[in-house]
């Protein structure tokens, strides 16, 4: 299955060589991450290979598929550019049979994450934020963090999402504000 999805990734983002860098960037960095938090390196793989599968799909597209599997709300909460962690989560279900519902909610919650997140979730939420390809400041900042305290990695890139969004007016739902402070008291306790 590994093969197939690899494949099928480069082939929907052969004209977008930057996000299959980052799909790739994502994959590279959650297995270090992986390895040193153990976790399962082949749900690793599957998982980052998928996380943004739909990335680029219509509004419709994800507003059809989020109906048919999840609960409005979704889509009054989260705003477009989210929807894809749901989407891709579908296909991964429907599309590849993935029914390791770890594996599905690292694929949803991997935009904004969420309190209380599993291993495998945290390494894929902070692997999209820190991947290699990433170079700006909050960004080395987490990067750095995260090989010791992967709580404290995640507090940092969801208040810096955080922020980010409340300078340029955009929507942030509140399973971000709550995954903010959840992360804080808990990266602190590690420290």
């Amino acid at each position: 299955m590994l093969e197939t999805i690899k494949a099928d990734v480069i082939k929907i983002y052969r004209h977008r060589v930057d996000r299959l860098n980052h799909v790739f960037g994502v994959r590279d960095m959650a297995l270090k991450l992986g390895k040193i938090y153990g976790e399962d390196l082949e749900k690793i793989r599957i998982v980052a290979l998928l996380h943004d599968y739909t990335k680029y799909e219509s509004r419709a597209y994800h507003e059809a598929l989020i109906r048919q599997h999840y609960h409005e709300r979704i889509i009054q909460e989260y705003s477009k550019p989210l929807y894809h962690g749901f989407s891709a989560a579908v296909i991964a279900k429907e599309q590849y049979g993935i029914t390791d519902q770890d594996m599905l909610r690292a694929i949803e919650s991997h935009t904004v994450g969420r309190p209380n997140m599993s291993r495998l979730e945290k390494i894929i939420f902070i692997s999209d934020y820190i991947e290699l390809n990433r170079m700006y400041p909050s960004c080395v900042k987490a990067r750095e963090i995260a090989f010791n305290n992967i709580d404290l990695a995640i507090y940092e890139a969801i208040n810096d999402s955080i922020n980010l969004y409340e300078r340029n007016g955009g929507f942030i739902p509140k399973i971000a504000y709550d995954a903010r402070d959840y992360y804080k008291h808990k990266g602190e306790l590690n420290e």
